[in-house]
């Protein structure tokens, strides 16, 4: 390397690198865009979080054909919902499923979408066989899953896990937004305290006014820590550092458990026991979803759709 090329600039993001950062700089402030080199300062940072986003979509276990005969025939599809009913009832009332039945039927095959559940442990009583003796009031803990949802649907996996990086890596920059519209808002509160205060002041007893005086200081200082935080380089280096930690954000977390055909957790150790792995994703929403990738046919779409009405459920990322 010449020594002249230390103080050569950053080369410029590629397309595909700049169009993100657009995307968060539009969406937590496009303030950001007044500083010159925002791109060259983000750009590490956001391709972190995207790197971060394509791992956790790898690391979504699947694709898992998901149908009434995969049901019958899957011990781990058969967790997963009530009865067979329950997949066409998820089809019927998907809105990805509605939106894009028609570009699923032009494919001539099965897509890919990623499902969420809601993981429900229900604390009961039921019977056991030990031995030959049954016993009758048992707790039991019994393991379903609810809200089945699909999202992101694609022709075929990589597709899907694509879209998946770009929807994780929205959601992400959708909470960084949120962080920076609450101290918007609450700068806004300052204000409208501060102008208070400062009223009260003009007209409090002379006694008073050693308390006021100290109110408004305090509410000052708080005021200009909020337009600070507020600033163009502040509101970038909030952004940059936010995206460089994307794991606070979004994370998959492992789930092991065992259960037996009637859905009953027990000891893996246990005499009929079927280990079951699902990974919860963690993110926005504080009801966190159980996810795979599904396999669908359009055909057994249409089935479905046939026999309920539509309604809609969207994941929150």
């Amino acid at each position: 390397m010449m020594l002249f090329d230390l103080f050569r600039p950053a080369p410029r993001p590629d397309p595909a690198l700049r169009a993100k950062i657009a995307l968060a700089v539009t969406a937590v402030s496009p303030l950001i865009r007044q500083l010159g080199d925002h791109e060259r300062q983000l750009a590490p940072a956001v391709r972190r979080a995207l790197d971060h986003c394509a791992a956790l979509a790898a690391r979504i276990p699947g694709p898992y054909p998901i149908s009434r005969a995969a049901f019958a025939a899957d011990p781990f599809v058969h967790a997963l919902f009530g009865s067979p009913d329950d997949i066409d009832r998820m089809f019927a009332t998907s809105r990805c499923v509605s939106e894009h039945l028609d570009s699923m039927t032009r494919t001539g095959g099965s897509c890919c979408a990623l499902l969420g559940m809601r993981l429900n442990e229900k604390a009961g009583f039921g019977t056991q066989l030990v031995g030959s003796t049954v016993r009758r009031d048992v707790t039991q803990t019994t393991l379903s899953f609810s809200e089945h949802t699909l999202s992101a649907p694609g022709p075929d996996s990589e597709a899907a896990r694509k879209q998946l990086r770009d929807l994780f890596f929205a959601g992400i920059v959708k909470e960084i937004a949120a962080h920076v519209a609450a101290a918007r808002a609450e700068r806004e509160q300052l204000q409208q305290e501060q102008a208070l205060a400062h009223a009260a002041a003009r007209v409090a007893p002379a006694t008073d006014a050693a308390v006021r005086i100290r109110e408004m200081a305090e509410l000052d200082a708080r005021l200009a820590e909020g337009v600070a935080a507020l600033q163009p380089q502040a509101l970038l280096t909030t952004l940059r550092d936010a995206l460089a930690a994307p794991e606070s954000f979004l994370h998959l977390d492992p789930i092991d458990l065992c259960v037996d055909a009637g859905g009953v957790i027990l000891s893996c150790a246990s005499e009929g026991a079927r280990p079951l792995r699902f990974f919860r994703l963690a993110g926005r929403d504080p009801r966190h979803w159980v996810v795979l990738l599904a396999r669908i046919d359009p055909a057994d779409v249409q089935h479905a759709r046939e026999r309920f009405a539509d309604q809609s459920r969207y994941i929150v990322i």
